[in-house]
């Protein structure tokens, strides 16, 4: 069998389909994610959000505590619900993402979200979304539209695959018959966990060249001629 005629027999096999959000799913004007673009407006730096970065790469800080920074800060400028939709309404979904997965829906397959971001731009950009699973990071406001407390994700970055196991053990499906769906470094763990890979607009170079297909130039729309039943 060719390469070709391989990946396509691994693609026709799959019952479940896993995406990110921030970068596959959802794009920000300057290629920023949803944290990058709130601690900017409430009183943080690109240099603060590098150095936070690299802390959680280096291992100095968990990414319990790399959330609790970010979201700690925006609690205490005082961030308001209003305040943060108008951040997340800077985002756009992707050209064809909405169509693309409400007719993977339609063909019969499993949908799940396993991403980094924060419920409420999936939630306020694609309030009427098919996905049967969720795995983000959680933001919580008080009576008076205060921020007051937040949930990490232990489903992001090195998380991931566990993530992917729950979501396939819940629907007795195997990891073979799974797919993911991703952009970043963040993704870069889960290569070799679902039975196939899709790197989209991939920002990570292990990324593009560990997945087994790559999508480029903002065509969401070619996984429906990859993953048909």
């Amino acid at each position: 069998m060719s390469h070709n005629g391989f990946l396509m027999k691994a693609a026709n096999e799959i019952d479940l389909i896993c995406f990110d959000v921030d970068g596959t799913l959802v794009s920000h004007p300057t290629g920023m994610v949803i944290w990058e673009v709130l601690n900017l407006r409430f009183g943080g730096s690109r240099e603060t959000n590098r150095e936070r970065y690299q802390m959680y790469q280096r291992g100095d800080i968990t990414y319990e505590e790399w959330v609790a920074l970010d979201a700690g800060g925006w609690k205490s400028a005082g961030a308001t619900r209003d305040q943060i939709l108008h951040s997340v309404g800077e985002f756009k979904l992707n050209d064809g993402a909405e169509e693309t997965v409400n007719e993977l829906k339609q063909r019969g397959f499993i949908l799940a979200v396993i991403s980094g971001t924060i419920d409420v731009v999936l939630e306020h950009l694609f309030p009427g979304h098919p996905f049967d699973d969720v795995y983000t990071n959680q933001i919580f406001f008080d009576e008076h539209g205060k921020l007051d407390s937040w949930q990490a994700t232990p489903f992001d970055g090195r998380g991931k695959p566990q993530a992917l196991r729950e979501v396939a053990h819940k629907h007795g499906i195997a990891l073979s018959e799974s797919a993911f769906v991703g952009d970043g470094d963040n993704d870069v763990p889960l290569l070799g966990v679902p039975g196939f890979f899709v790197a989209y607009e991939p920002r990570s170079r292990a990324l593009a060249s560990g997945a087994d297909v790559v999508i480029r130039e903002g065509k969401l729309r070619s996984l429906l001629d990859i993953f048909q039943k």
